[in-house]
Formats: structure tokens, C-alpha cells, sequence
């Protein structure tokens, strides 16, 4: 039987913990798979961890329960989650119970079949809400511009130690744990999973968290907008040079006002040189922050060797 951790993030889940520990507890009797649950308690100002405890401890689950000083996010949760981790196999399923564990059976059998470093579960109907499902595909296509897909992505996931290997000696602020996890990944793939209707309370994420989400993972995980400050910059130079150019080319051709032409060029060439320099700075920026979020790293999948003794 393969071992496996699942990682949980919870946060505000006073309501559900009795629920999702009983569906967990069904669940194990059932799989498999050896699971040992990681919660990681997302500075939750109720009696999550209180109630979390408690119904534990009427079980024989497998478990560790780590609890975050604040409010972090769950991205944040989910990758201090990773760094417990020690099996071969670890899957993240959501606290809300929209996410039954089940579906880390069906993952790990896709998994087998198709030899799979990272499984995401997408859902054969999402049962979030409509605006939250528009703002996540705006979100993908501006995305795609830089030419990353994470239409596939959801917090449903399955996947090999390797592929978090970028959180084993980290335990910091992470804004787009996907980020990593597809940068790890050599295979990945997607099967379809139920999603459930949230059967009480409220979704964490309000229209102004989700607002917030999406602008810092354009701000903090993508280059995108240091992407279009430089190739702004070096277009406009070049389209300055050229109009710098043809007002020298009307000034020795055709009888121009005095003053007029030095003026203007000028001030092309200037603001041209500036957005130029611009542009480079910007790159350079661009890679320096690449390589500050670690996503320019090398990863290891796997290590064999050998030794002949003599």
C-alpha cells in the first residue's frame, strides 16, 4: 500500500471541521491508499483548531496539525504544509468540503496510468460562484500572454515529492504556489472530479480578497507587466529615432521654421534614449526577480547511483 500526506488548509472552519474529519475518517477506511493528514491552521480567529482537536482525537487518523501565527492565504498555508511533508505522494484538498477525499483515489489511479508527476482535479462542474468563475478565466488569459496555461489549475491536486522539492528548506510568503509546482512538474495532467455545492458558511474569498489575489499574483508571480514596461520602452525609442529622422530629412529637403527642427529632435532622441534605457533596466529587473522567486531553479526528479566494491 502506498503512504501518502495530504495537505489541508484550514481557516474559519469551526462550522465544518466536525464534518470534514468525519468524511476523512469514512474515507480512510475505504482507500487504499496509508494517508497522514497535514493541517495547517490558517490563523483562524474562531475555534477551528479547538474543534479541529477534538474530533481528531476521537479518531485513528494519521495526522500533524500546524498553526500559522496569522493570517497568511491559503498559498502561503499550502506550501508550509509542503515543507512537513515526507512521503512519496502528496495531495491538497480544500477544507470547505466542496473537495471529497475521494478524489484523491481517482487522481492516484490516473496518475498510475499515465506515469504523472502532477494530477490537477478539475471539476466536471465548478460550484463556485459565477463572478468568482469569471475572474479566475480573465485571470487565465491575461496569463497566457506570457505565455503560461494554468487552465487546468485548482486546489485539488496530486503529485510527486519531487515536484515540491523548491519548498524543503523554504518556510516563507508564497502568493501562487502553482507557480512552483508547475515549474517542478515534468508531466502534468488533468481529470475531471465532482465538485461539491459549500454546504454552509461562506467562501473566504469575497469579491474584494479575490481582486487583491489576482493583481498580486500579476505583481508577484508573473513578469507581465515588466514585460510590457521594457518592449514598451524599446518600441517607443525605435518609433522616436525614426520621427527624429525624418524631421532632420524635412529640414534639409523643405523650408522649415528656424528652431523648430533641433527642438523636436531633440527631444525624440532624449525621450527615445530614456525609454530605451528603460527597457533594458526593466529586463534586468525582470531576471532579478526570477531568480529572487527561485523559479529560474533546477529540479531534480530523480537520483540513482552505483557503487562497485572491490
Amino acid at each position: 500500500m502506498t503512504r501518502i500526506d495530504v495537505v489541508i488548509p484550514v481557516y474559519q472552519s469551526e462550522v465544518t471541521a466536525k464534518s470534514l474529519i468525519e468524511r476523512l475518517n469514512s474515507w480512510v477506511k475505504h482507500t487504499n491508499l496509508i494517508p497522514h493528514f497535514i493541517f495547517v491552521n490558517d490563523g483562524s480567529l474562531d475555534k477551528t483548531l479547538q474543534v479541529l482537536k477534538k474530533e481528531l482525537n476521537t479518531t485513528n487518523l494519521s495526522y500533524s496539525i500546524i498553526s500559522l501565527a496569522k493570517n497568511y492565504g491559503q498559498h502561503t498555508a499550502t506550501a508550509i504544509g509542503f515543507f512537513y511533508c515526507k512521503n512519496g505522494l502528496i495531495a491538497t484538498i480544500d477544507d470547505d468540503l466542496q473537495h471529497d477525499p475521494s478524489v484523491i483515489d481517482e487522481m492516484y489511479e490516473c496518475m498510475k496510468t499515465h506515469e504523472n508527476d502532477l494530477i490537477y482535479g478539475n471539476y466536471t462542474q465548478k460550484k463556485h460562484h459565477s463572478l468568482r468563475n469569471i475572474g479566475t478565466i480573465a485571470l487565465q488569459q491575461i496569463l497566457k500572454l506570457e505565455g503560461k496555461d494554468y487552465s487546468m489549475v485548482t486546489s485539488c491536486r496530486l503529485m510527486k515529492s519531487s515536484v515540491i522539492s523548491v519548498f524543503r528548506n523554504n518556510q516563507r510568503r508564497v502568493f501562487f504556489v502553482d507557480d512552483y509546482l508547475l515549474l517542478g512538474a515534468l508531466n502534468v495532467k488533468s481529470c475531471l472530479v465532482e465538485h461539491n455545492e459549500r454546504t454552509t458558511g461562506n467562501s473566504g474569498y469575497t469579491l474584494g480578497k479575490l481582486t487583491k489575489m489576482a493583481f498580486t499574483i500579476l505583481l508577484l508571480h508573473s513578469t507581465l507587466p515588466l514585460r510590457v514596461i521594457s518592449r514598451m520602452g524599446l518600441y517607443m525609442s525605435i518609433v522616436f529615432f525614426i520621427l527624429g529622422c525624418l524631421y532632420i530629412y524635412k529640414k534639409i529637403a523643405f523650408d522649415v521654421e528656424i528652431g523648430f527642427t533641433s527642438l523636436i529632435v531633440a527631444i525624440f532622441f532624449t525621450t527615445g534614449l530614456i525609454l530605451f534605457s528603460l527597457g533594458i533596466i526593466g529586463e534586468y529587473i525582470r531576471r532579478i526577480w526570477v531568480s529572487k522567486q527561485n523559479l529560474d531553479m533546477i529540479i531534480i526528479a530523480d537520483q540513482s547511483t552505483s557503487e562497485i566494491i572491490n
